[in-house]
């Protein structure tokens, strides 16, 4: 068969700009629930979901299924529950006002489609190409096509079910008008026993009557087919306005208003109450709750149409929706993407006539171009990795699947399943549908393969007219020596699966399209069904399986695959991924190193660089003055660094601290007439003059003493930042030369942050050189600017510590931006006295850059290590407690705190707490009530804080007596309340 090279770029989306408060998704159970915030959580990441929107993931109550309408109530209750928890008050319909909302229906146990029984309808693999070298999903090509659709005024929540796109988006309609309005398509009347239908009031928007499935009497009493015996069909789109959403859920026995102080928020006995207890049986949103609405439908009519156990609890709910207005309108749209079975799947996505190509999606294969292919076939491959296929007749998808070859007789879908390479190809008979699922046996992760014919479903009973591999179920029956149906009836309840033995993924199915006997292996093995399967699944082993095959996909093609990303911290995670994408894997030192690149683009992304020169405004006989403290962190560090902050945001607390009497951190900057830039370092005695901008070249390496200096000179605007740029013309708009004097009275590879405070107060001094002088966090902005230069990869806390005085706590949001707020913390008098009396800054004389620490830890980090993880939450929780424990007083809790966060510290990367520092604190274990390493670790200064006074002084008189190192000593510090000053002399 011909093959088609794929779309090589991601498709553009209108959903990043779109305005939307809050994405709700309802699941069939707590286990789908955890699938869908997986694949929400990567676009989150990957920066694909509208800015500033708000996520809820709400499953079914006690993972029964509680339908559409009951998954409608369910989430606009958590919903208003989250809305009074955030300090929001008024009436229900004040609560809904105003906001925007999408509520995306899962589409329950997907027992038509079941390889997508644990991600969900939804979340159904599409050709359709997004960033990080990856396939889209219904769920991608549905927000962006609904979020094309105008915002209502007034608020609105917009519900829509999980398996079908309309492709409105080409012909948008507008939202007026009061209360429910439903989306409507003209379609055969045909067609239209099959859905639900809207009857009009004449040639008005209002709805008179709303059918389900009608035949062809009732569609002509209720007057609803057209002069060319066309029907109004629902779409499932449906947008409610905040008086709809209040009286709805007034009729479901919510509260009218709300109370943060409730105890329970709805009535004994009604519907929000069966529904959370898991007593009642499934609501469909379009029979029980739209059919309530049309004008025409009396009480007695509405109660007829609904399960005779739900017309007590749903009869308020007919009197609460009286007065809510329901109207329609009408989509001038075509066919629409629906993948509600396994065939739907197969004429959606492959063929001249497939629907997918209405949305401009007709690429066979992705992310692979170079799957050899023979047969007359048509083939589509998605998120594979597969060398090469033997495509039979008819149509084919295979999603999430390795093999080397396969040999494909036609009409399958197979999915999630990994064949040996080195085995003869495996032969997949014509209509045979295949998927697996991870199975936990003990310790140890199998497989569980189910087989399927094309035109089967897991629904219908199969004494009822369902079928398995397209033949009545009897005939299997007799040959696998089965007693009888159970359950339900259907294929959902019979316990046909076993594990697969490794290595043959076919050895325990293949016998049911073979036509032959089932093997004594079959017969002897633990069978399970797949409600069984479902409910023990686990749904993060599945999609790390789904990711194992587009992980081999992207291998093949690292470079195509990172450059794909838009988002720089995201190809920052994908290149540390294929860096070592298995466990047991070496290292590619060129993918590292481009993770970490792509973290500093994330940071300089935000910063422009000057393109021209400024004339000084300082005099050639003034000098600019700035001095600094240093600054002891004391909980929260590592939270602050990019690009973990970015992602999660950060916690830190330090304080501010003058050494010996002295702000140890000073820098001077004058103008000189010669055309030259010179720079000076007072404690190294060192002296670097600079006469053109080659001079600069080296200026990235942190190694180079002057390298700070020259890459703040090119932040600022001091130096071109172009090689090409004259250095001497740049500095003749200058006004002259610069002598730049630095000094810094703390030893190199202190923890005490020098080199970042040392930047903010270089960039400070240049600023009031140029006139400017920068806001706190825009100083904080530019100095990470700075150490991304470097490469030396810090955060922002040493800046904050250094450039605010006194004890703070500075927070961040998640987000590219990053703009810490810090808070003062007024710490007691009496605890003031006690700290400084107790503790000790104590220089261990071992020196590190922080550099190779910090890149270990964003590397555990980008890699998703789970202590990693783990230890960033609890360094943010161990910020907000010593925050806690030092506004109150509390000394005992500010011990306890300092002592969890070097713990949390070498829990996130051992290296930090090397074993000759751990001997140090056992050393003087006697003596000591708290000690923790200071900024990264791994040499530098220790914080200690001693039993008591005597204690201190004991542990003074120890160290000058026992120093394990020439240059280890105690230093005087005290709490410098000011911070960052800066004089023009």
């Amino acid at each position: 068969m011909p093959y088609l090279a794929c779309m090589s770029k991601a498709r553009p989306s209108r959903v990043r700009e779109a305005h939307l408060d809050w994405l709700v998704i309802t699941a069939a159970s707590r286990a789908q629930a955890v699938a869908y915030r997986i694949e929400i959580d990567r676009r989150v990441r990957e920066e694909l979901l509208p800015k500033g929107c708000q996520i809820a993931i709400v499953p079914d109550a006690h993972d029964r299924r509680i339908g559409s309408g009951g998954a409608t109530i369910a989430a606009l209750a958590h919903l208003r529950n989250m809305f009074v928890q955030r300090g929001e008050r008024g009436s229900l319909e004040q609560l809904f006002a105003n906001k925007r909302i999408l509520m995306l229906h899962s589409g329950g146990d997907s027992r038509r489609l079941p390889m997508y029984a644990v991600t969900g309808k939804l979340f159904a693999t599409l050709p359709l190409p997004m960033p990080g070298f990856r396939c889209g999903t219904v769920f991608d090509l549905m927000l962006d096509d609904l979020l094309a659709l105008r915002p209502r005024v007034g608020g609105e929540v917009l519900i829509s079910a999980g398996d079908a796109v309309l492709g409105i988006a080409r012909a948008p309609i507008r939202f007026g008008g009061e209360g429910i309005i439903g989306v409507a398509q003209r379609a055969s009347e045909v067609r239209a026993s099959r859905h639900g239908v809207f009857a009009r009031e004449g040639r008005s928007r209002i709805v008179r009557a709303f059918l389900q499935k009608p035949t062809h009497d009732e569609l002509i009493r209720a007057d609803a087919l057209a002069r060319d015996g066309s029907a109004l069909i629902d779409t499932g789109l449906m947008s409610f306005d905040p008086p709809a959403i209040a009286a709805l859920l007034r009729g479901c026995g919510v509260a009218a208003s709300a109370s943060a102080n409730a105890r329970k928020d709805y009535a004994d006995g009604s519907v929000l109450d069966g529904i959370m207890r898991g007593e009642l049986a499934p609501i469909d949103l379009y029979r029980e709750l739209m059919c309530a609405l049309p004008r025409s439908t009396t009480r007695e009519q509405y109660l007829a149409l609904v399960a005779p156990s739900l017309r007590s609890v749903l009869a308020p709910l007919y009197e609460a929706m009286r007065a809510t207005q329901f109207s329609v309108e009408i989509a001038k749209v075509d066919d629409f993407l629906h993948i509600g079975s396994m065939r739907e799947m197969l004429d959606t996505l492959v063929g001249a006539r497939a629907a997918i190509r209405h949305f401009g999606l007709h690429a066979p294969s992705y992310p692979l171009e170079a799957v050899t292919t023979k047969g007359n076939g048509e083939l589509v491959t998605l998120d594979c990795c597969v060398h090469s296929v033997f495509a039979g007749s008819g149509r084919m998808i295979l999603d999430a699947v390795t093999s080397g070859k396969l040999h494909l007789g036609g009409e399958n879908l197979i999915t999630t399943l990994t064949f040996d390479a080195a085995a003869k190809a495996p032969h997949i008979p014509r209509g045979v549908c295949l998927f697996s699922v991870p199975w936990r046996n003990g310790t140890k992760e199998e497989s569980i393969v189910i087989a399927c014919g094309i035109d089967d479903d897991f629904k219908t009973p199969l004494d009822a007219g369902g079928t398995f591999m397209g033949q009545s179920y009897a005939a299997l029956v007799q040959r696998a020596g089965l007693k009888g149906l159970v359950g339900d009836r259907s294929l959902w309840d019979q316990p046909l699966w076993c594990v697969a033995p490794k290595g043959n993924v076919l050895a325990r199915v293949e016998w049911m399209w073979n036509a032959l006997a089932a093997p004594a292996a079959w017969k002897n093995a633990k069978r399970v069904s797949m409600r069984q399967i479902l409910d023990g699944v686990d749904p993060l082993a599945l999609i790390a399986r789904r990711d194992a095959s587009l992980l081999a996909a992207r291998v093949a093609a690292p470079d195509r695959a990172i450059d794909s990303l838009a988002q720089p911290i995201a190809r920052a995670r994908l290149a540390a991924r294929l860096a070592a994408p298995h466990a047991d894997s070496t290292i590619d030192p060129a993918l590292r190193a481009r993770a970490f690149r792509e973290v500093g683009n994330a940071v300089l992304s935000l910063h422009e660089l000057p393109r021209e020169a400024q004339p000084a405004v300082i005099l050639h006989d003034q000098a600019v003055w700035t001095s600094m403290p240093v600054r002891v962190d004391l909980a929260g560090g590592w939270s602050d660094t990019p690009p973990i902050c970015n992602e999660v945001g950060g916690s830190v607390v330090n304080v501010a601290v003058m050494l010996r009497g002295q702000l140890p951190i000073q820098v001077v900057a004058k103008l000189v007439d010669e055309p030259v830039i010179r720079i000076t370092s007072t404690d190294l005695g060192e002296t670097r003059v600079m006469r053109c901008s080659e001079d600069l070249a080296q200026r990235h390496d942190p190694s180079r003493w002057s390298s700070l200096a020259e890459n703040a000179l090119v932040l600022t605007g001091a130096v071109p930042a172009s090689a090409k740029e004259s250095l001497p013309r740049w500095l003749k708009k200058v006004g002259g030369g610069i002598s730049l004097t630095m000094f810094s009275a703390v030893p190199k590879g202190s923890g005490l942050g020098t080199s970042s405070i040392l930047g903010a107060a270089t960039i400070q001094c240049l600023d009031r050189v140029f006139g400017r002088e920068r806001a706190p966090h825009e100083l904080f902005a530019a100095t990470s600017a700075l150490e991304q230069m470097l490469s030396t990869r810090g955060g922002w806390q040493d800046q904050v510590g250094g450039v605010l005085g006194g004890f703070k706590i500075a927070r961040s949001n998640a987000g590219a931006v990053q703009l810490p707020v810090a808070q003062r913390i007024d710490v007691s008098d009496a605890l003031t006295r006690e700290l400084s009396s107790r503790a000790l800054l104590y220089f261990t004389g071992e020196r590190r850059m922080a550099k190779n620490i910090l890149e270990q830890v964003v590397w555990n980090w980008l890699r998703n290590e789970p202590s990693a993880i783990d230890a960033i939450e609890k360094l943010r929780s161990n910020a907000e407690r010593m925050h806690d424990a030092l506004a109150h007083g509390d000394i005992d809790e500010v011990i306890a705190q300092l002592n969890e966060y070097r713990l949390r510290k070498c829990q996130i990367d051992p290296g930090s707490c090397p074993i000759w520092l751990e001997q140090i604190g056992t050393r003087f274990k006697r003596d000591l009530s708290a000690w923790c390493f200071a900024g990264a670790g791994g040499g530098g200064f220790m914080l200690m804080i001693a039993k008591s006074v005597g204690h201190a002084h004991l542990l003074r008189r120890s160290i000058a007596l026992e120093r394990p190192h020439p240059r280890a000593r105690v230093f005087d510090f005290e709490v410098d309340a000011v911070g960052l000053r800066c004089a023009v002399l």
